[in-house]
């Protein structure tokens, strides 16, 4: 026989008891909270309204959700934060209401049922009596901000920082929008019926959502940070023993009341009005289109970009995405496009649709003014941006604003006259608008007899004027691979793994950006391709964490150009138009530059987009480039730009004339005699030196080590015999050939 279950004591611990008091309690709660509206003939009703007046309500409430504690099992009615928050919130109401009574009313029945009852009576007294009517009113208030905090899950930090963004730097105050403190930010719903048409959050017909409602409102940006720098984080790095300079206390910055040039000078933003209704006809037409195909697709949605339309498809499950991708040509014949062609973005990320670009009929463009001032709302907003990279606003016109310490080195391709050299002119300007030249320094390189960059020579973020001599290139690029050799080192010195905690340990901004910016890499490859492209390589690789960062243009997207080695070390992509899809592959890795319609169309890419982002690039007039610089020169106007003595002198000497300087370490007395016989040899390793130079391995293994260090030899490649990068001793000690085999 199945044993009985042994029947439940009824105890106060028991579910029976547990369910009956919160019962009892609910119906007392039920009862508190109506008795206000309810006639005062019943006693109970008549003894509630005395004691509580109108305040019952809230005790009511608070009495029903004690009640949910022992009726449910559902967490959501078991928070005791929310039932302290409800016992302070029905307390202060009780005082609140009783706090405007007089003494007379205080006393008269009649008037306590109409406030806060007999316990309103008592806590009002009892807190007036030991504080002041201010205090007292001071402490309720602060009361109900705390009982705010616990019922609704809002953080007291989070209401302190909405009181303080209530009012903007001006003192004029925002609308009051108290849902916006534990509000959730909804996705807008998918229409079935029109298409959801979306101007993106900076919308090209206005100044987007990112701006308060005081547009002409712009942040002041003034540099010099370090006025108030504590003194005693100003110590020196530790001397070390074999290094020339870097014992010596860094720099400390020049220009501590810099001030960035106003937008005021630039160029205004024109708009051009959106035919939303054309829109909606092109989507009917692409739907048209792809149900004569057999594909039954909706447009749900139109993403308004500044020169590109993009329709989002919804395909029916089962439908292949490449039969929609196949069918460009067809959908741009049928919606006319200018460009001949359609690109198709199967799926959009993040999202299952396919998505359908062609030219906006109405196109706007993105002008340096408007990003200008985005830029600084962002970095008033406290957002932080080492070297800010101006590119522009996406396919669905929202602002693209990257960082290039992060990205590190960029890669910006296209064929002639497709926006390459704007491009990097608003990548320029937008560091000259918001960087002083002691936070970054440039060194610029213009092959084109300096008919791009000419108009910079004279600003401080200088460190040599634009070079122009290819045959100065490869002593440029050494000198920085000796100066980021030389920050390497004061960086071990310091316990810093990378500039911002160098400087952070210094206490002031000891140690700039160095940006590197090539105008046309083609060019260069051609006259020295061995020599750049190694110095190249080595600044790649290893720039990133001592703030060398590269930006390398080229009008020829060749494998001869972009080689494989610059390919890998360069993450960042910014892909203009192109004649074939060959060439884009050689950009990006991918197809897809071949169908942009130039003008600054773009697609972008780096290493944390898996995906390239169609981007329309920002338009830098030349006139908005003369002012920016004008601006700047301003400044330093009456003064002797100094430029870098050691680059100047690397420079006019060929840039290696003492290669224990540059490098940092003691070359071993036969280095220039391993260096002539691995270059007439053309081959390299440890084996070959021991051999041919009768020594023993360790020294041979040294010499390696400094041939690699000094840029002779490329690195280790498996079993692969390493190669030898010179043709010169010269081009390495800095003589002539034949002056003997000193090093």
């Amino acid at each position: 026989m199945p044993r009985k279950k042994k029947a439940e004591n009824i105890t106060i611990q028991s579910k029976e008891t547990k369910i009956i008091v919160g019962i009892i309690i609910f119906i007392l709660g039920l009862a508190v909270a109506v008795s206000s509206f309810m006639p005062l003939s019943s006693p109970l009703f008549s003894q509630v309204t005395l004691l509580l007046g109108y305040s019952s309500i809230a005790w009511g409430i608070l009495l029903i959700y004690v009640s949910f504690f022992l009726l449910t099992k559902s967490s959501k009615f078991k928070s005791w934060k929310v039932a302290l928050g409800l016992f302070f919130f029905s307390s202060c109401l009780s005082i609140l209401l009783t706090f405007w009574q007089v003494e007379e009313q205080l006393n008269n029945t009649e008037s306590l049922r109409s406030s806060g009852g007999q316990l309103g009576k008592l806590m009002h007294l009892g807190l007036n009596n030991v504080f002041d009517d201010i205090l007292e009113i001071i402490i309720v208030l602060i009361l109900l901000v705390i009982a705010f905090s616990l019922i609704t899950g809002t953080t007291l930090e989070q209401i302190r920082d909405f009181l303080e963004s209530s009012t903007e730097k001006g003192g004029e105050k925002k609308k009051f929008d108290i849902l916006s403190l534990f509000s959730k930010k909804k996705s807008p719903d998918i229409l079935e019926g029109e298409p959801e048409i979306d101007d993106g959050g900076d919308n090209v017909d206005g100044q987007g959502d990112l701006f308060s409602e005081n547009k002409d409102e712009e942040p002041v940006m003034v540099g010099g940070n370090e006025e108030n720098i504590a003194t005693e984080n100003t110590e020196a790095v530790p001397h070390t023993e074999g290094v020339a300079d870097e014992n010596k206390e860094p720099e400390r910055p020049k220009y501590t009341n810099w001030v960035f040039p106003s937008t005021d000078i630039l160029q205004e933003i024109e708009n051009i009005e959106q035919d939303r209704e054309l829109y909606k006809e092109k989507a009917k037409t692409i739907e048209a289109t792809l149900k004569s195909f057999g594909i039954p697709a909706h447009v749900v949605a139109i993403s308004v970009g500044p020169t590109v339309l993009r329709f989002s498809l919804s395909i029916t499950t089962g439908i292949k995405v490449s039969k929609v991708r196949n069918l460009s040509n067809d959908l741009a014949l049928a919606l006319a496009s200018q460009t001949s062609s359609v690109r198709v973005e199967a799926p959009i990320p993040g999202t299952s649709f396919v998505g359908v670009e062609i030219p906006n009929p109405t196109p706007n463009f993105v002008y340096i003014k408007d990003m200008i001032k985005r830029l600084r709302h962002e970095v008033s907003k406290g957002k932080n941006y080492e070297l800010p990279l101006i590119l522009g606003k996406d396919i669905a016109g929202k602002t693209a604003i990257g960082d290039l310490s992060k990205i590190p080195h960029l890669l910006v391709a296209g064929a002639t006259g497709t926006g390459k050299s704007v491009a990097i002119n608003s990548l320029i300007s937008g560091i000259l608008m918001s960087k002083t030249p002691d936070e970054v320094k440039f060194i610029m390189i213009d092959p084109k007899m300096g008919v791009e960059m000419a108009a910079y020579n004279g600003i401080p973020h200088l460190l040599y004027p634009v070079i122009t001599d290819k045959e100065l290139v490869v002593n440029a690029l050494q000198w920085t691979i000796g100066e980021m050799m030389k920050r390497y080192r004061m960086l071990k010195q310091a316990h810093a793994k990378k500039l911002t905690e160098y400087n952070k340990k210094m206490g002031y901004t000891a140690m700039p950006y160095i940006v590197v910016v090539v105008d046309e890499m083609a060019d260069l490859m051609l006259t020295a391709g061995v020599d750049v492209e190694t110095r190249i390589q080595r600044l790649a690789q290893m720039g990133r964490a001592v703030g060398v960062h590269l930006i390398l243009a080229t009008q020829r997207p060749t494998v001869k150009v972009i080689t494989g080695l610059i390919k890998a070390n360069v993450p960042g992509r910014m892909a203009f138009a192109v004649a074939t899809a060959m060439d884009s592959r050689v950009i990006l890795d991918e197809t897809g530059a071949e169908t942009l319609l130039g003008n600054g169309d773009m697609l972008f890419k780096d290493q944390t987009t898996p995906k390239s982002l169609r981007i329309q690039g920002t338009l830098t007039t030349t006139e908005d480039g003369e002012a920016i610089i004008n601006s700047v020169k301003e400044q330093v106007k009456g003064q002797d730009i100094e430029y870098s003595q050691e680059l100047s002198e690397a420079i006019e000497r060929g840039g290696s004339a003492k290669p224990e300087e540059s490098s940092g370490v003691k070359r071993d007395p036969d280095f220039g005699r391993a260096l002539e016989i691995i270059i007439a040899n053309k081959q390299a390793s440890a084996s070959f030196l021991q051999r041919k130079m009768e020594i023993g391995y360790n020294k041979a293994a040294r010499l390696i080590d400094q041939l690699y260090e000094a840029g002779a030899i490329g690195e280790m490649d498996g079993v692969k015999p390493r190669k030898v990068l010179v043709s010169s001793a010269s081009q390495i000690l800095g003589k002539k050939e034949g002056d003997g085999n000193a090093p």
